[in-house]
């Protein structure tokens, strides 16, 4: 199960929910970052470091944070390769796009 960090409202956590939603993959978000807090808190402080939403853990393995780093680490774990292909040049193609 994935657990990710962020409020609804951010544009990073609503690019981290497509991706989990085309992805088919089943995910807990919890609330933090402006309104709600959270990430001035040392227990998010050791997840991340720079205190910014979004923050993903996959089977409560250790924390990932920076949009773009966890989109590619999903498209890698999980996605078909027409979803993250193999091929270098066809993979630059897509990743261009994440950043």
């Amino acid at each position: 199960m994935l657990e990710i960090w962020g409020r609804r409202s951010s544009s990073n956590v609503q690019a981290l929910m497509w991706c989990v939603e085309e992805l088919n993959l089943e995910a807990v978000r919890h609330d933090a970052g402006f309104i709600y807090g959270v990430t001035d808190t040392d227990s998010f402080a050791r997840m991340n470091p720079n205190r910014t939403v979004p923050v993903l853990k996959d089977n409560g393995g250790e924390a990932l944070w920076e949009t773009g780093a966890i989109l590619r680490y999903l498209a890698d774990r999980y996605g078909p390769s027409s979803f993250w292909p193999k091929a270098h040049a066809e993979r630059a193609q897509v990743d261009k796009w994440a950043e």
